[in-house]
């Protein structure tokens, strides 16, 4: 009896690996038992689909893939099933992309950048379904990619950069550029993970590298939990974007790392997202939300929290392009660092971005409102941009204890100095000649600044001028303001700079006078709002 009992113990010590070397178990399904050799050369897809349908037709289960490495095409997960990535297991893509199945011919298609094909494994319609462990799911990007052969800035784009026909084009502003697909763009492996029109979706605790499109999509689903996953992709690889929300509701995104090689999290018309505790390494927006160009962009009731953004060409990004009501999101106590970064990735090192366009193929634009940014560091190449429209004015933006330091990058003398307002449908926006204010805001009603503080790098160019610049605003509210204008712009230059807006409370404001750089001996103005430039309503009580 005492026998019987250490036997039954060692069995419940034992767990999974003693499944992965034995029998079937009831509701575990281990790949194995169905010919999967986990060698790392053969092509297991079949086996794992017939470990797929036997678990379909017991009901659901455990799909169990044990350690080992294991070469697979597109594979389809159902309800009621949970896919699990024991430790040291390794689902590896192959290189063959005939092993990868249509996204037409399953009733979807836009999953990805490409959007014709399936990436390794996804379900549609199902319910509770997961993919759970500490094992690896590996794209194998470079095996589809010229990891040799950069994308650079075309010549329509820089047509209105500060440095014309220079603006990233030399041979130094290759490094860490976007590289080539190889064949035709949409031919390429899809996404990665797909979960179309699911409810109950956990992922959880799961490795994800290499992704060579989107690594993960969440699609139309409802009731979606992404908790403690690592994507860790080729950062030179283009829209390898890590987590991917589209028209999808009640979603939980938790204590994940994400570095990917476009948007690190990516939000279209998605409501009741709460993202917290994440670390995203982006070469475009560590968060990107809106910008679709097929469809309105709806999104509303959207909480980050405790999120670290480092190395990223945009930390931030709202993105208005089609019709569509953007409103309701929090962003609070988190870290950004940005950089500019060469090549044909969207955006110019700015911390913070939102703006309101026509986009392409589109001449309707919807709305922004109720944005929130709380206790928020920020170091970026460039400054905040808030960047409305006559066809759409931002509203109602705050900032509360937010401070920014703009440092100056490896980039900055052959390529800073623009805005990049990419995607839009009007040449002359997409990249253009700009100066540089920590904090740039125009068409915007109720923007609200408050204990706001400005740093600048000591030898920033000329073009980086005011700390706050607000032009064809209404309602501002700039209270508790400390730091100075650019370090080497002109003396006349002032730290606040409005212009052709009206109804203006500023107070508390500690500044530096000084012109600073190479201008020490000038005095600087504080304030600039010149009956000329129709600013009315102002109330400035001195600190």
């Amino acid at each position: 009896m005492h026998c019987r009992r250490k036997y039954i113990a060692l069995l419940c010590i034992c767990g999974l690996t003693f499944f992965q070397s034995y029998a079937q178990v009831d509701g575990i399904f281990n790949i194995k038992n169905y010919g999967a050799t986990g060698d790392g050369h053969t092509l297991d897809t079949r086996s794992i689909n017939n470990a797929i349908a036997a678990c379909v037709n017991a009901g659901g289960g455990t799909v169990l893939v044990p350690a080992g490495t294991f070469v697979t095409g597109t594979f389809q997960l159902f309800s009621n099933i949970n896919l699990l990535l024991a430790p040291g297991s390794v689902i590896l893509a192959s290189e063959n992309n005939n092993d990868y199945l249509l996204q037409a011919d399953y009733g979807f298609s836009g999953s990805g950048a490409g959007g014709k094909k399936l990436g390794i494994v996804f379900a549609v319609n199902a319910v509770n379904v997961s993919i759970t462990g500490t094992g690896t799911i590996d794209g194998r990007a470079s095996s589809f990619m010229y990891m040799d052969s950069v994308q650079i800035s075309s010549p329509e784009d820089s047509k209105y950069a500060r440095q014309g026909s220079r603006y990233m084009n030399t041979d130094k502003d290759k490094d860490d550029a976007p590289v080539m697909w190889k064949g035709e763009y949409g031919n390429r492996p899809g996404t990665q993970i797909i979960f179309h029109n699911c409810k109950k979706v956990l992922l959880r605790d799961i490795n994800i590298r290499n992704a060579n499109d989107w690594t993960m999509d969440l699609n139309a689903c409802d009731d979606a939990k992404v908790l403690g996953i690592s994507i860790d992709n080729n950062m030179s690889v283009p829209n390898s974007d890590g987590i991917d929300m589209y028209d999808s509701r009640n979603v939980i995104i938790a204590n994940c790392d994400v570095r990917a090689g476009d948007d690190a999290i990516a939000v279209i018309s998605t409501s009741n997202l709460a993202v917290t505790n994440c670390n995203l390494h982006s070469r475009s927006c560590g968060i990107r939300i809106g910008y679709n160009a097929f469809n309105d962009n709806n999104s509303g009731n959207l909480l980050f929290d405790n999120i670290r953004i480092y190395g990223s060409n945009r930390g931030i990004g709202i993105f208005q392009r089609r019709k569509g009501n953007m409103e309701n999101m929090v962003f609070s106590n988190m870290i950004i660092d940005t950089r500019l970064y060469p090549g044909q990735w969207w955006g110019h090192g700015e911390p913070i971005h939102i703006s309101a366009l026509p986009g392409i193929g589109s001449d309707k634009v919807g709305t922004i409102s109720h944005i929130r940014f709380t206790n928020i560091l920020a170091r970026g190449e460039e400054g905040i941009i808030l960047y409305g429209s006559k066809e759409s004015i931002l509203e109602d933006i705050s900032f509360d204890n937010v401070q920014i330091m703009i440092l100056k990058g490896p980039r900055t003398n052959d390529n800073a100095g623009n805005f990049d307002l990419r995607p839009t449908n009007d040449r002359k926006l997409s990249i253009f000649k700009h100066d540089i204010p920590a904090l740039y805001a125009r068409y915007v009603h109720g923007l609200t600044i408050k204990d706001f503080k400005v740093k600048w790098d000591s030898s920033l160019p000329d073009y980086f001028t005011h700390a706050i610049s607000c032009d064809h605003f209404q309602q501002l509210v700039i209270d508790g303001f400390t730091g100075s204008a650019g370090p080497n712009t002109a003396v006349d230059e002032s730290v606040i700079d409005l212009s052709k807006g009206k109804d203006a409370v500023i107070k508390n404001l500690r500044y530096s006078n000084a012109s600073g750089g190479n201008n020490q001996s000038g005095k600087r103005t504080p304030i600039k709002w010149l009956s000329q430039e129709n600013v009315s309503g102002l109330d400035f009580i001195r600190p």
